[in-house]
């Protein structure tokens, strides 16, 4: 029942005979080394190259709008604590107005403007901390005591 059965040749099946290569493994990297150095297939390793780089180039510039994103947002809530700290001091509102911005002439996706605003966000941070440094020193010797009796109770005024 284990016979061998010849049967018609399938279409689109090569009619011709060829041969199989058996490659040792040395002449396989010799090969691959061969085909690096070899110019004709540089597109395509121009094109892999392309490539690779886009894609590095691409996850630059994701990185840095996500390091924008960030540094905006510290930035805003630091200009609402300036504020908020102006006002517990009783300083003019308008002190210090548009000194930590950057500036505007910036491709708003660019180092320049990365780096621009880290240095503006850094700057407001130091100035925020002065202030409710200041607001501290403040606070703690704004306190008075008040004696009307010498062993009495005593009263304390904020």
């Amino acid at each position: 029942t284990g016979q061998w059965v010849d049967l018609p040749p399938l279409p689109g099946t090569l009619k011709e005979p060829f041969e199989i290569k058996v490659y040792e493994i040395d002449d396989v990297e010799r090969l691959q080394r061969h085909r690096h150095e070899d110019p004709t297939e540089q597109p395509f390793q121009d094109v892999e190259k392309g490539l690779l780089y886009f894609n590095t180039k691409l996850k630059i510039l994701e990185r840095r709008q996500q390091q924008i994103r960030e540094l905006k947002a510290k930035h805003e809530m630091l200009k609402e604590e300036l504020e908020d700290t102006k006002q517990r001091l009783m300083m003019d509102p308008g002190k210090w107005m548009g000194e930590f911005e950057v500036d505007p002439e910036l491709d708003k996706e660019s180092q320049e403007y990365l780096e621009a605003l880290e240095q503006a966000t850094e700057e407001l941070e130091y100035c925020v901390n002065l202030c409710k440094s200041h607001v501290m020193m403040v606070t703690c010797f704004d306190i008075g005591v008040v004696s009307n009796v010498q062993d009495g109770p005593r009263e304390v005024e904020v």
